[in-house]
């Protein structure tokens, strides 16, 4: 008879056993088909966040370009001189007047910048820029 009872209490003990193993892979189930339905959904949403800030830079760059195609035809449009007194700040124009000044006494760039503290650079291509003005306007006939 005790031999029954634990017998009985094994056979219960395994069916317990057993019982819980099935509820625990059905969890394990339900949560990674949980977590493979919450990944889906956030890919999703990350697509969806793509896509929108992808149709924002498209708008920002061909607005960008609209807004540039519009400076070049109205650069194109006005003349050099008339864009060069209205783009440039009042100090930078008298830099450039001394400069072509000092140009037409005679001194080399290497001079007119060190005489006015400016890099050499910026005081060789104003004077390369102001002596082919001249040239053109010469070969036009205006000069």
């Amino acid at each position: 008879m005790e031999y029954l009872l634990i017998a009985g209490s094994i056979f219960l003990l395994l069916l317990n056993l057993l019982l819980m193993l099935t509820v625990k892979s059905k969890r394990n189930d339900e949560g990674s088909d949980g977590v493979y339905e919450s990944m889906a959904n956030f890919v999703t949403q990350l697509e969806e966040e793509n896509n929108e800030l992808y149709d924002k830079l498209i708008t920002y760059i061909k607005n960008s370009e609209m807004q540039l195609s519009e400076r070049i035809k109205q650069l194109e449009k006005k003349d050099v001189s008339t864009f060069l007194e209205q783009a440039m700040p009042y100090e930078t124009s008298i830099e450039i007047e001394k400069i072509m000044q000092l140009s037409k006494q005679g001194f080399s760039s290497k001079q007119i910048a060190k005489v006015l503290q400016i890099d050499y650079g910026k005081v060789d291509l104003i004077v390369h820029m102001n002596s082919m003005k001249r040239s053109n306007y010469k070969g036009n006939g205006v000069l």
